[in-house]
């Protein structure tokens, strides 16, 4: 039999029978700790990363302060007048002269506009009516700059300043600061006019002009008195367009203007007075026309 068993793979058989069954997988071991060494310095804990900075708060002071000074150079700028580019070279050349008699003048910084398209810039050295002007390229003067430009008059057609505010040191190219008798006479004049326009021959018909009043308190002065000229001409200005935008009745609605001082220039409306507070800032037709509609409503 045990032939017959090699034969037909009887042995196969039990060796398949008994085949060792896989062992079990064994868990794995947990770590062991490894006793720290007094004598290894430990490692340096990780620093926490820099935090971003804080944004610029909106009311930062030094954000007001860079506002205030541009608030206030363009003030100056806004005095300025209107004038041939000769009469401007004409008073830097003035300029110039001052400044080589000795007297501390601000050095103006100039840009000629050339009738062939190109440019020029440095500093008015002197000037020769109706014939020529010389720059000192640079925006040191003559003493910073070696180098100078003699140029044809004929053939500027336009002059840039740079930090135009240095110009109110030439009396010739600012708009001279009204007396109390300019304004006196702006504040009779123009709600006459006004009235006129809409309603001709009201005050000569027995009717109601327009009338503007001024209280002068703290308003008496040269900035009161610039600020008041630009307030009432703002005023004539935005009651002009509300009274074309809604109809002359308008004219008839508001019988008195007051200007007073305060901190910043507004508008308002009550009834058939308004009120124009007269301060810091700049005053706009926009904003005083919709402060007088909203008072019409």
């Amino acid at each position: 039999m045990g032939i017959f068993q090699d034969l037909f793979g009887g042995n196969d058989t039990k060796a398949k029978d008994e085949t060792p069954e896989a062992p079990a997988a064994t868990p794995p071991e947990p770590a062991k700790e490894v006793p720290a060494n007094p004598h290894v310095a430990a490692a340096a804990p990780t620093p926490a990363p820099t935090p971003a900075p804080a944004p610029t708060p909106k009311n930062d002071p030094r954000r007001r302060k860079w506002a205030d000074d541009e608030e206030h150079q363009m003030e100056g700028v806004q005095r300025l007048v209107s004038r041939k580019v000769e009469r401007v070279l004409e008073q830097l050349g003035t300029l110039a002269i001052r400044a080589r008699t000795g007297e501390e003048v601000p050095t103006v910084t100039v840009t000629l506009h050339l009738a062939h398209g190109h440019t020029v810039t440095g500093t008015v050295v002197d000037y020769a009516p109706r014939d020529s002007v010389l720059l000192a390229l640079g925006k040191e003067g003559l003493l910073g700059s070696e180098s100078v430009t003699y140029v044809d008059l004929a053939t500027v057609v336009a002059v840039t300043v740079g930090q135009a505010s240095k110009l109110l040191e030439l009396t010739q190219l600012v708009r001279p600061t009204p007396t109390r008798q300019d304004v006196v006479t702006l504040v009779e004049k123009l709600p006459h006019a006004l009235t006129e326009q809409f309603w001709p021959g009201e005050k000569a018909l027995g009717g109601r002009p327009l009338r503007f009043e001024v209280d002068w308190v703290g308003l008496d002065d040269e900035p009161g008195r610039r600020a008041l000229e630009a307030a009432v001409n703002v005023t004539g200005h935005a009651l002009r367009a509300l009274a074309q935008e809604q109809g002359r009745e308008v004219m008839r609605r508001i019988a008195t203007v007051r200007f007073v001082r305060g901190k910043g220039m507004r508008a308002a409306l009550e009834g058939e007075t308004g009120t124009v507070t007269v301060g810091e800032g700049e005053p706009t037709v926009s904003a005083f026309r919709k402060a007088f509609a909203s008072g019409l409503k």
